[in-house]
Protein backbone atom coordinates (compact mmCIF):
# COMPACT_ATOMS: atom_id res chain seq x y z
CA UNK A 1 0.00 0.00 0.00
CA UNK A 2 1.43 3.68 -0.82
CA UNK A 3 0.11 7.17 -1.09
CA UNK A 4 -0.13 10.48 -3.25
CA UNK A 5 -0.95 13.62 -3.00
CA UNK A 6 -2.65 14.32 -6.64
CA UNK A 7 -5.36 15.76 -8.89
CA UNK A 8 -7.66 13.63 -11.09
CA UNK A 9 -7.86 14.70 -14.36
CA UNK A 10 -11.64 15.70 -15.55
CA UNK A 11 -13.20 13.35 -17.80
CA UNK A 12 -13.44 15.67 -20.90
CA UNK A 13 -10.00 15.35 -20.70
CA UNK A 14 -9.38 11.24 -20.10
CA UNK A 15 -11.32 11.12 -23.63
CA UNK A 16 -8.58 13.35 -25.33
CA UNK A 17 -5.87 11.87 -23.60
CA UNK A 18 -7.58 7.95 -24.08
CA UNK A 19 -8.88 8.46 -28.00
CA UNK A 20 -5.81 9.84 -29.21
CA UNK A 21 -2.86 7.99 -27.98
CA UNK A 22 0.53 6.96 -29.97
CA UNK A 23 0.38 4.20 -31.91
CA UNK A 24 2.89 2.19 -29.96
CA UNK A 25 2.63 -1.70 -29.35
CA UNK A 26 3.65 -3.26 -26.29
CA UNK A 27 2.27 -1.06 -23.98
CA UNK A 28 0.07 -1.80 -21.09
CA UNK A 29 -2.58 1.38 -21.39
CA UNK A 30 -3.78 2.79 -17.89
CA UNK A 31 -7.65 2.65 -17.56
CA UNK A 32 -8.60 6.75 -18.24
CA UNK A 33 -10.61 6.39 -15.12
CA UNK A 34 -7.09 5.99 -13.23
CA UNK A 35 -5.50 9.22 -15.08
CA UNK A 36 -3.92 11.72 -12.48
CA UNK A 37 -1.33 14.24 -11.74
CA UNK A 38 0.54 13.38 -8.70
CA UNK A 39 2.35 15.93 -6.64
CA UNK A 40 3.72 13.69 -4.06
CA UNK A 41 4.45 10.10 -3.81
CA UNK A 42 4.60 8.08 -0.16
CA UNK A 43 5.56 4.57 -0.40
CA UNK A 44 4.62 4.76 3.39
CA UNK A 45 2.65 7.05 5.37
CA UNK A 46 2.85 6.48 9.35
CA UNK A 47 0.04 7.82 11.51
CA UNK A 48 2.28 10.40 13.03
CA UNK A 49 3.21 11.82 9.45
CA UNK A 50 -1.03 11.92 8.44
CA UNK A 51 -1.28 15.48 10.19
CA UNK A 52 1.98 16.91 7.84
CA UNK A 53 0.22 15.36 4.77
CA UNK A 54 -3.04 16.81 5.23
CA UNK A 55 -1.58 20.68 5.88
CA UNK A 56 0.37 20.03 2.54
CA UNK A 57 -2.91 19.03 0.55
CA UNK A 58 -4.61 22.06 2.17
CA UNK A 59 -1.74 24.06 1.46
CA UNK A 60 -2.19 22.98 -2.11
CA UNK A 61 -5.98 24.00 -2.43
CA UNK A 62 -5.16 28.08 -2.70
CA UNK A 63 -3.89 27.06 -6.30
CA UNK A 64 -6.65 25.21 -7.42
CA UNK A 65 -8.43 25.01 -9.71
CA UNK A 66 -4.71 24.62 -11.35
CA UNK A 67 -4.61 25.42 -15.25
CA UNK A 68 -2.65 23.46 -16.74
CA UNK A 69 -1.69 22.31 -20.97
CA UNK A 70 -1.33 19.36 -22.26
CA UNK A 71 1.80 19.54 -23.85
CA UNK A 72 2.50 15.88 -26.02
CA UNK A 73 2.88 12.22 -25.67
CA UNK A 74 6.12 11.86 -24.22
CA UNK A 75 7.96 9.01 -22.08
CA UNK A 76 10.16 7.84 -19.11
CA UNK A 77 13.18 8.14 -18.76
CA UNK A 78 12.76 9.53 -22.86
CA UNK A 79 10.82 9.31 -25.48
CA UNK A 80 13.41 7.27 -26.99
CA UNK A 81 13.77 4.35 -24.51
CA UNK A 82 10.13 4.63 -22.39
CA UNK A 83 9.35 2.38 -19.94
CA UNK A 84 6.68 4.88 -18.95
CA UNK A 85 4.15 6.53 -21.24
CA UNK A 86 3.26 9.90 -19.99
CA UNK A 87 1.37 13.06 -21.42
CA UNK A 88 3.88 15.85 -20.47
CA UNK A 89 1.52 18.64 -18.72
CA UNK A 90 2.68 22.55 -18.17
CA UNK A 91 1.26 24.12 -15.40
CA UNK A 92 -0.20 27.98 -15.40
CA UNK A 93 1.84 28.12 -12.12
CA UNK A 94 4.50 25.66 -11.13
CA UNK A 95 4.68 27.25 -7.47
CA UNK A 96 2.77 23.94 -6.36
CA UNK A 97 6.00 22.19 -6.78
CA UNK A 98 6.89 24.83 -3.47
CA UNK A 99 4.41 23.07 -1.35
CA UNK A 100 5.71 19.28 -1.69
CA UNK A 101 9.22 17.77 -1.25
CA UNK A 102 9.60 15.95 -4.41
CA UNK A 103 12.18 18.03 -5.87
CA UNK A 104 12.25 16.23 -9.24
CA UNK A 105 8.66 17.17 -9.99
CA UNK A 106 7.73 16.59 -13.59
CA UNK A 107 4.17 17.64 -14.24
CA UNK A 108 2.87 14.82 -16.06
CA UNK A 109 0.19 12.39 -16.57
CA UNK A 110 1.14 8.48 -17.06
CA UNK A 111 -1.10 6.88 -19.36
CA UNK A 112 1.15 3.06 -20.68
CA UNK A 113 3.59 0.99 -19.55
CA UNK A 114 6.35 -0.94 -22.05
CA UNK A 115 5.41 -4.59 -21.33
CA UNK A 116 8.85 -5.84 -21.78
CA UNK A 117 11.38 -3.39 -23.75
CA UNK A 118 11.84 0.16 -23.57
CA UNK A 119 9.41 1.36 -26.85
CA UNK A 120 9.70 4.79 -28.72
CA UNK A 121 7.13 6.98 -28.11
CA UNK A 122 6.30 9.80 -30.70
CA UNK A 123 5.99 12.84 -29.33
CA UNK A 124 2.23 13.55 -30.77
CA UNK A 125 1.12 17.31 -30.02
CA UNK A 126 -1.77 17.54 -27.81
CA UNK A 127 -1.67 21.14 -26.91
CA UNK A 128 -5.08 21.17 -25.20
CA UNK A 129 -6.16 23.48 -22.02
CA UNK A 130 -7.73 21.80 -18.95
CA UNK A 131 -7.82 22.58 -15.01
CA UNK A 132 -7.67 20.04 -12.13
CA UNK A 133 -9.90 20.74 -9.47
CA UNK A 134 -8.52 20.65 -6.70
CA UNK A 135 -5.90 18.09 -4.80
CA UNK A 136 -6.53 15.10 -2.47
CA UNK A 137 -4.55 12.57 -0.34
CA UNK A 138 -4.75 9.22 -2.19
CA UNK A 139 -3.96 5.27 -1.35
CA UNK A 140 -3.30 2.96 -3.77
CA UNK A 141 -3.93 -0.50 -2.59
CA UNK A 142 -3.53 -3.37 -5.42
CA UNK A 143 -4.61 -0.77 -8.24
CA UNK A 144 -7.40 0.52 -6.79
CA UNK A 145 -6.75 4.74 -5.75
CA UNK A 146 -9.21 5.38 -2.54
CA UNK A 147 -9.27 9.15 -1.68
CA UNK A 148 -8.64 9.89 1.71
CA UNK A 149 -9.03 13.15 2.12
CA UNK A 150 -9.82 16.27 -0.05
CA UNK A 151 -9.98 20.23 0.23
Amino acid sequence: MSYFIGSVVPEEFREIISNNKPDVDDVRWVKPGKYHITFEYFAELPIELRQEVYRKVRALSEYFPLQCEAKCYSGFPSYRKARVIIVRLELANFEVASVCDDKRFNPHVTVGYARNRAVFVPQKPLDHTFSFSRPALFRSEKGVYTEITRF
